[in-house]
This record gives structure tokens, C-alpha cells and sequence, in this order.
């Protein structure tokens, strides 16, 4: 199942899974992913499904779409592109494969790729304990 993690500037990261045909993106209320965030549009983009792939579609707001750091008005999405709109990122996931939730949250983000939040926890205690000695 598609899914978003969002991760909100001051705010605390989540994760929606999508539902439904077109997904819209924007700050009020009825929109089904609501970022609350000034330098975001009211109905600032949409994420829609045409049958074999998802696009998301920027809706003429203000400060635009981006997907992995490029403004688009219409984009093809693929496993693990980051869309930043506004001053939120949002990280597309979509497998094939089943992923449990407990997993995708474990996904953090890095521009560019996707990286093991236990691995990177374990690397940089071994950094610590090297630095120490």
C-alpha cells in the first residue's frame, strides 16, 4: 500500500497511508493530508493514481511542488521520492511488498535515499565509543 511519512517543520513526523483517488495536500481541513503550515496552499497539490503509475500534481500554489529538490507541475512518483511542499517534506513509499507499519517508521530520511534508522543509531554509537577511548 502507497504511503506517505511526513515530516512537518516543528512538528512531529507521521505516517498516512493513501486511500483513495485523488489524494489532495494542502492546510485546511478536508483535505486528506493536511499540513499546517502558512507557506502552504489551501488545496496545494494532488496525489492521483491514472492506472499504472502515482503523479503528484501541483495545483498553481504560490510557493509549488518539488519532488527530490526539482519544482515540477506534474510528476511521476517513484519508491522513495521526497516532495517538499512548502516548508514540509513528505516521503513517498510505495513497495510491491507487503511492510509492516512498525517498519516504514523505522525509515528515516535522507536527501536522496532511504536509510535504517537502527543501523544509523548503531553506527554512530561506535563512533561515540571510539571518539571516548
Amino acid at each position: 500500500m502507497p504511503r506517505l511519512i511526513i515530516l512537518p517543520k516543528g512538528q512531529s513526523v507521521r505516517q498516512l497511508n493513501i486511500k483513495g483517488n485523488p489524494t489532495t495536500i494542502g492546510r485546511t481541513e478536508g483535505n486528506s493530508v493536511v499540513l499546517n503550515s502558512e507557506r502552504v496552499s489551501r488545496t496545494h497539490a494532488v496525489i492521483d493514481w491514472d492506472g499504472d503509475h502515482y503523479s503528484v500534481i501541483d495545483n498553481g500554489s504560490l510557493n509549488g511542488t518539488c519532488v527530490n529538490g526539482q519544482r515540477v507541475r506534474r510528476q511521476a512518483l517513484r519508491n522513495g521520492d521526497m516532495l517538499s511542499i512548502g516548508d514540509c517534506e513528505l516521503r513517498f513509499l510505495y513497495d510491491t511488498r507487503a511492510l509492516p507499519q512498525e517498519e516504514a517508521l523505522r525509515l528515516v530520511t535522507i536527501p536522496g535515499a532511504l536509510a535504517d534508522l537502527d543501523a544509523l543509531a548503531e553506527a554512530a554509537r561506535k563512533r561515540a565509543a571510539t571518539a571516548c577511548n
